[in-house]
């Protein structure tokens, strides 16, 4: 399993809310969709959840404490057994693709403060 993108967001909720919600697996609702769920295969350990489709990609969804945050953390792995050279040709050299995770990890930040605010 090799890491090829990280990237963090600030939440403003208590890391347990956050884990919370992880766990439930309203993360991974908002995340992948309900129609994208028939695609993945999905796993849970307390705090991270994961899942993996295609012939490569694993996304793990985790939440950490940073000094006084939350921080919500989406990282992508490459899973390919055989032909994992092949994987950045296969998706266009990944153009694009770290500004996409970036731009999930803050989208699922928001989304999770205001799923709190409004269960408050």
């Amino acid at each position: 399993m090799k890491l090829l993108f990280e990237a963090s967001a600030p939440v403003h909720a208590p890391l347990a809310q956050v884990r919370r919600l992880i766990d439930s697996e309203w993360v991974l609702e908002t995340v992948v969709g309900a129609a994208g769920r028939a695609y993945v295969d999905i796993d849970h350990r307390d705090g991270v959840v994961g899942f993996q489709g295609h012939w490569w990609y694993r996304g793990e969804i985790s939440a950490s404490t940073s000094g006084s945050h939350t921080m919500i953390t989406y990282r992508v792995f490459n899973m390919a057994r055989r032909g994992a050279w092949a994987v950045p040709l296969a998706n266009r050299l990944f153009i694009g693709y770290k500004s996409a995770v970036r731009d999930t990890a803050t989208r699922l930040a928001r989304a999770v403060e205001s799923h709190l605010a409004q269960a408050a």
